[in-house]
């Protein structure tokens, strides 16, 4: 087996208390799992080919990349089916964090600022939808299943969820009820265009604590998941690598990390990690699961493959890109 690949499909053992973390365990590696191990040498390909594009070309540049987003919303709850401005709080999340806008990049201190990225990207609601009609950019679909999972997908389509828009034309953003323990997953390239796209727990949705927040979930009530899963999407992987720990995330400044950074009460700059050899950890990155007040940046290197990887995989989502007439700005 090739060391790329193994870097990639390693079983997952690191240690997750569902008790004390209900809501922030991102499951985007037991996801992909499946479709890797049964396509080894397409996902080895993939990967080549972003390491072929960072080494050999310079990133595109030709001002902010627009990716249009449609969320479905797959309820049972009324609570579940939340209101435009609810999604248009996550759209502010996701527009400020991939523009490193956000106030609290502030509390990236020492040498390690000089490792803040920008992706440039903006994200919008569709306008149009697949048949060319105007669209509010968010379905609405009242499920009989009580909550979901990545095992079987079912969100993503009938009877149970909600088919795909044209994944080359939208960016596919499933909100539903998953199970206690999970927070969201995302398709890597690669996969199934059938599929593609970003699954998050409704409690997750948004910018702020709203009244429906449960206290398990108070500490990722920011929007800041689905950066995580957005990220994913782009293929950046977890800091300690898609398997056991202590794997190679791509991504030279976040260190050699064995296991995920949960919340705590002093969120710290660097911490070092318990790998060989042992390496200054990056922490306040997206990438990990330290909480809304810890998780403030992508670093530069996971800005450039995240980009290398939707210009090599994702291109007819920006070439695809239909602008909003000017009077609906």
């Amino acid at each position: 087996m090739s060391k790329l690949l193994k870097v990639i499909t390693t079983s997952i053992l690191f240690s997750f208390n569902i008790t004390n973390y209900s809501q922030i365990h991102c499951a985007t590696d037991e996801y992909n799992r499946p479709f890797i191990e049964s396509n080894v040498g397409k996902y080895n390909q993939i990967e080549e080919n972003i390491q072929s594009y960072l080494n050999g070309n310079e990133l595109k540049s030709n001002g902010q990349i627009v990716i249009p987003v449609v969320f479905h919303i797959v309820w049972i709850d009324n609570r579940q089916n939340l209101s435009e401005s609810v999604i248009l709080d996550q759209l502010d999340a996701l527009n400020i964090a991939f523009n490193a806008e956000n106030e609290d990049i502030s509390i990236i201190t020492d040498t390690l600022s000089n490792w803040v990225g920008d992706f440039n990207i903006r994200f919008e609601l569709a306008h149009i939808d697949p048949n060319g009609e105007f669209t509010s950019g968010i379905t609405r679909t009242k499920t009989i299943n009580p909550h979901f999972s990545y095992f079987g997908d079912q969100v993503k389509n009938l009877p149970y969820g909600k088919d795909a828009w044209p994944t080359d034309r939208y960016l596919n953003i499933w909100v539903c009820n998953l199970l206690e323990g999970m927070s969201g997953y995302s398709q890597f390239p690669g996969g199934n265009p059938n599929t593609d796209g970003i699954v998050v727990d409704w409690q997750t949705v948004g910018n702020k604590i709203y009244e429906w927040t449960y206290p398990d979930s108070q500490s990722f009530a920011c929007g800041k998941v689905l950066v995580h899963e957005v990220g994913h999407w782009l293929n950046l992987y977890h800091p300690w690598g898609s398997g056991s720990g202590c794997e190679n995330d791509f991504i030279p400044e976040t260190g050699l990390q064995n296991d995920p950074i949960y919340p705590s009460e002093t969120c710290h700059d660097t911490i070092f990690g318990n790998c060989s050899p042992m390496e200054r950890l990056f922490v306040k990155h997206y990438m990990d699961y330290s909480g809304c007040d810890c998780m403030v940046t992508f670093t530069k290197n996971q800005v450039k493959r995240g980009l290398a990887s939707l210009h090599t995989y994702r291109e007819n989502i920006i070439t695809n890109y239909i602008p909003r007439p000017k009077k609906y700005r």
